[in-house]
């Protein structure tokens, strides 16, 4: 089981740890990864975040230049932001990987444990999916520039060298441009694909909560009486809710700033896509790499957004139960268990008024897509 649980989380946890995110053991291994961490966030995080504010500063008046950098920047500033939440929390996030392999979530039956290996396959596909797009959009901006014209930077950051373009500082400048914009590819990848299996276990626990509740009662059905299987479902439910809220609890910061972010990106892509119509392959570019950004906050939304609905059901699993043919105690028990699936498991955002679920993706959408009216309608 243990190996099959890893799937949700081992591979975007060894992605992270290029950037000495998670807790070490050994004294010489925390002094490496100390540095690391240290040379990784202020050389090619944080610097870089510095060059893109220097360049946007340093273009007002020109609205196009602005655009050239705000959506790397937007990007730049939402991993930044998943990076330093992640050393952050990285203990709780440790003892959060090792709950998921703990008796409470473990199938139990052949059915189950199929529920649960379609669970792994799609966190598995999600996670090579996005992996593949994020890798396509970041080529779209990197290769294409430096075969059509080298003598112009990738991305719109502060260049001490643009008149003097083949310099090896302008050389530097452009390896690190293309270096820094791959570690803020890595991340995102990383930490979106973990955050969605992390989305797509808790879902595929709230179906395994509704296999249990149609069994139960069943003449042929393990577990005892019909009171002990009440009992052992409502303690796993409370173990899935408190899962939600930890989950909840560490994701919810990074994936809101990436949420705001997106809305910068947005807005600045579809400015520019309407700005460069007639330049096809920077029309390409920013096409890619809008579409990346839709997916990337699309499925954290509807994974999320998965959660609630599945947990909307369960009500309805528990009333079709043959509760009418239990005693008096199991039907109390049956009542209160109700009234207590009637509150929602959501993942919510900064704003707790708000979840993560696909009116939130649409929302974003279409207030990216005001602001770009407004500011085309403002420059025209």
């Amino acid at each position: 089981m243990s190996n099959r649980v890893e799937i949700f989380y081992k591979g975007q946890k060894a992605l992270l740890n290029v950037f000495s995110l998670w807790p070490q053991n050994e004294r010489h291994w925390r002094i490496f990864h100390q540095v690391n961490h240290v040379h990784v966030m202020g050389f090619w995080v944080l610097l870089f975040d510095l060059l893109l504010v220097m360049h946007v500063v340093g273009n007002l008046s020109s609205m196009s230049e602005v655009v050239r950098a705000i959506f790397v920047l937007a990007t730049s500033a939402g991993h930044t932001t998943k990076l330093l939440s992640i050393k952050a929390n990285n203990v709780e996030l440790e003892e959060l990987f090792k709950r998921l392999d703990e008796d409470d979530f473990r199938p139990r039956g052949v059915e189950e444990e199929l529920i649960l290996a379609a669970a792994c396959e799609r966190s598995r596909k999600l996670r090579d999916f996005y992996g593949t797009l994020s890798v396509a959009a970041l080529s779209m901006i990197l290769i294409p520039q430096f075969v059509v014209d080298w003598s112009q930077l990738p991305l719109g950051t502060y260049n001490p060298f643009a008149d003097h373009p083949g310099s090896p500082g302008y050389w530097l400048l452009y390896c690190y441009q293309c270096l820094a914009l791959t570690v803020s590819c890595v991340t995102n990848i990383g930490f979106d694909s973990l955050s969605s299996s992390l989305f797509i276990f808790i879902k595929r626990q709230l179906d395994l909560l509704a296999v249990r509740l149609d069994k139960m009662g069943r003449w042929n059905s393990a577990g005892g009486s019909v009171e002990q299987q009440l009992k052992q479902n409502i303690r796993y439910h409370m173990a899935i809710v408190e899962l939600t809220a930890t989950v909840e609890r560490l994701l919810c910061k990074p994936i809101s700033m990436q949420i705001f972010c997106s809305v910068l990106v947005l807005t600045a892509n579809f400015y520019a896509i309407a700005l460069l119509s007639d330049e096809k392959l920077a029309l390409f570019k920013y096409i890619t790499y809008q579409a990346c950004m839709l997916s990337q906050i699309f499925i954290l939304c509807y994974y999320a957004g998965e959660v609630t609905q599945r947990s909307l059901d369960l009500p309805h699993e528990l009333y079709k139960t043959s509760w009418v043919d239990w005693n008096k105690d199991s039907r109390r028990i049956v009542l209160l268990f109700m009234q207590r699936l009637h509150s929602t498991l959501r993942i919510r955002t900064l704003n707790p008024s708000l979840g993560f679920d696909l009116m939130l993706f649409s929302s974003i959408v279409n207030c990216s897509y005001s602001y770009f009216a407004l500011l085309k309608r403002v420059n025209s």
